[in-house]
């Protein structure tokens, strides 16, 4: 529905419950009062099924939403979708809004249609201080989308530390995984955050945790280069030698895109330079295919079978 420019009311028509809405949404309040003495009903709901008080909180509109509460808006309305006015205060990162909801008793853990939560959706955008209100009014840290994912994996896969930090302490499981196998470690490490990983690593993450492909947080490390993860996996157990379901290691992955530095340090862990994958290829053969003369001379040196 397209919100309206200017709310004022007009004595040539008759107000409408879309004309509170639009004055919610632009932060009119004189226009709401106005209404709301004509009868408008505070909690009219747009085709979404957004009200008034939805679309203050969406837009920031803080005093809007605390006159609307004071005129009885339900503060757990929801759209069509799911969406309350918490989840979009909390995905448009206003934090006074939603101190403003959860101090007047607005429901902490309802779910939109796909599963996910308002401290899903704060945590992963990284609003630090959201979550922590959230995790203080009893939001469930280990709550999921109908996909498996949960605030902690989300958090870990985009880099968010501190809001990792916050989970874990908040009992945040360390080890859910996802339906197709992902946990926290295995989205940290293949997407590069290095304080991530040793912040799940320190709360006890299986260091050999596998995706439904079997692939673990080393594979997924070493096959993007990231030298750093790669050796504190290494350093806290990670299987050397572990093998994807199509017979991929990180060896074979680190080869084939030639990320010296990380091939080095799986030989220092006595990872086998002759493993196979499935198709017969082994860490030679990726790196000679690709290129990769500096990491093929290392694998001969290291004892590759040509």
């Amino acid at each position: 529905m397209a919100l309206a420019v200017g709310c004022a009311v007009s004595a040539a028509t008759a107000p409408s419950p879309e004309d509170l809405i639009n004055a919610a949404a632009s932060g009119d309040a004189a226009t709401i009062q106005a209404l709301l003495a004509k009868g408008i009903d505070v909690n009219a709901q747009a085709k979404n099924g957004a009200t008034a008080l939805i679309l203050a909180s969406q837009n920031g509109k803080n005093e809007v939403v605390q006159m609307l509460l004071a005129k009885g808006a339900d503060i757990n309305a929801k759209k069509i979708d799911g969406e309350t006015a918490l989840f979009v205060a909390c995905l448009f990162d206003h934090l006074e809004i939603v101190q403003t909801l959860l101090a007047k008793g607005a429901d902490v853990n309802p779910k939109m249609s796909n599963g996910a939560s308002a401290l899903f959706l704060a945590s992963q955008s990284g609003y630090k201080e959201i979550v922590e209100a959230l995790l203080a009014k009893g939001a469930d840290a280990n709550a999921r989308t109908t996909e498996g994912l949960t605030a902690l994996i989300q958090a870990s896969g985009n880099g968010h530390t501190e809001v990792v930090q916050d989970l874990l302490a908040r009992g945040a499981d360390v080890n859910a995984q996802t339906g197709d196998g992902q946990t926290a470690l295995t989205q940290a490490s293949m997407n590069g955050h290095l304080e991530v990983a040793k912040a799940l690593l320190a709360k006890a993450a299986d260091v050999n945790a596998r995706t439904n492909k079997g692939a673990t947080a080393l594979i997924l490390a070493a096959r993007k280069g990231y030298t750093e993860i790669v050796q504190i996996l290494l350093d806290k157990g990670a299987n050397a030698n572990a093998k994807t379901k199509n017979g991929s290691t990180a060896l074979i992955g680190a080869s084939m895109n030639g990320h010296l530095e990380v091939v080095e340090a799986l030989l220092a862990k006595s990872a086998d330079v002759n493993a196979e994958m499935i198709n017969g290829t082994t860490a030679l053969m990726a790196a000679t295919k690709r290129g990769h003369a500096d990491v093929r001379d290392l694998l001969v040196k290291a004892g590759a079978k040509p």
